[in-house]
């Protein structure tokens, strides 16, 4: 009977240590993954600010103009976190059995990849359309974030009808009049004859 219960306790312990191995493998792959998203986070920050300048870079709205030593760093930049991206995005496989065949790209390095090929042409300085490559940035960009969205789908706050935006005009000018007052300290321009510039504006409102 002793010798019966040594072999329970014995099993028992047995059980006991595989299923506190399993328990300890599985928060090592959730931490693995929370790294991973933390990673993957930081690199599509980086390949969205660096299309969000790229679209300035296309076609500027106001007098900025970028210099095409401007636009090759940014350029640079495009091509570096597209090989960054693959850390993460691995080709997908051809059946190909060509030793030289590296697979197909996946689609969310497609958009780094259209941001690249865009800043090279525009620091080249060959001739093409501000406005259109723009709007091919602005798209890819778009995405871009769609397509990171979906690869961290569970690791994104869960959202419900309750949090739905409005409709935003595209004129400031046309908004509601703030409600939460803003304290800052007036700008004295001397074109204006020593007046605030609040104040100039007051007046052209009134």
């Amino acid at each position: 009977m002793y010798e019966t219960l040594i072999a329970s306790l014995a099993s028992i312990a047995a059980m006991a240590t595989v299923a506190i191995t399993l328990i300890q493998w599985k928060f090592d792959e959730r931490a693995k993954e929370r790294q991973r998203d933390v990673e993957m986070t930081k690199w599509a920050n980086s390949v969205i600010d660096m299309m969000a300048e790229l679209e300035t870079a296309c076609a500027p709205v106001g007098e900025l103009e970028y210099s095409s030593q401007q636009v090759e760093t940014i350029s640079h930049h495009a091509s570096a976190l597209l090989d960054k991206g693959r850390l993460f995005f691995p080709n997908v496989p051809s059946r190909s059995n060509q030793p030289d065949d590296e697979g197909t790209r996946v689609e969310i390095l497609d958009q780094v990849l259209r941001a690249c090929y865009i800043a090279r042409h525009v620091a080249a300085q060959r001739p093409f359309d501000g406005d259109l490559f723009r709007r091919h940035v602005w798209q890819a960009r778009r995405k871009f974030v769609n397509l990171v969205q979906k690869e961290m789908g569970a690791s994104l706050r869960m959202v419900v009808e309750q949090h739905k935006g409005e409709s935003i005009d595209k004129n400031p000018e046309k908004w509601s009049a703030p409600k939460r007052k803003l304290n800052l300290p007036e700008r004295i321009d001397s074109s204006l004859g020593g007046r605030s510039i609040h104040q100039t504006g007051r007046e052209i409102a009134s």
